[in-house]
């Protein structure tokens, strides 16, 4: 699959979950806190693929203003405005190992080190969420991002592997 054609699936993917929070009045939840429902769990599916923009668009709506309808507003307008440079940056890196062994090996111990260092601070959020706390209402809020940014990692090698494969199919039609 073309990555043009990956960054427009998952920026379908978060236009139809920011939609449906704002109809669902997802802005007006987060405020208040509730348990987790069908807006939640397809906003948690759409980081698990983009983590790392969706987490960072998360952080940056936060520091832009109070009003958590504007702050929801900025957060998926963010969060598709980073998704291009986030999966363009998996393309040319995984184009960049495609140059040879080490530069594989340097790939796949990054991913594996964002995925264990990742997952072990999601481990680690877990516990502090569902603690009693007067300060935060959504005890998945930290979990869930840390893992998104644990499972970015396997979306990385994802797109490596796609890339091997096109390259090296191209490389066999001109034998």
């Amino acid at each position: 699959m073309p990555i043009a054609k990956i960054i427009r699936l998952n920026l379908a993917l978060i236009v139809v979950v920011g939609l449906h929070g704002l109809v669902t009045d997802e802005p007006y939840w987060r405020a208040v806190g509730h348990g987790p429902w069908l807006y939640d769990y397809l906003f948690w599916f759409a980081l698990v693929l983009n983590g790392p923009s969706g987490v960072a668009a998360d952080y940056l709506s936060w520091l832009g203003t109070d009003d958590a309808e504007l702050r929801f507003a900025i957060q998926f307008a963010l969060w598709g405005a980073l998704l291009w440079p986030q999966w363009k940056l998996y393309h040319v890196l995984a184009l960049w190992c495609g140059k040879g062994n080490s530069r594989q090996i340097i790939l796949f111990s990054l991913a594996i080190l964002l995925v264990v260092a990742a997952a072990a601070g999601a481990y680690q959020a877990w516990w502090v969420g569902h603690r009693p706390s007067e300060f935060f209402i959504d005890k998945y809020f930290w979990f869930v991002r840390l893992a998104s940014l644990a499972c970015s990692g396997l979306a990385f090698l994802y797109v490596y592997l796609v890339t091997r494969q096109r390259a090296d199919n191209a490389f066999e039609r001109r034998r």
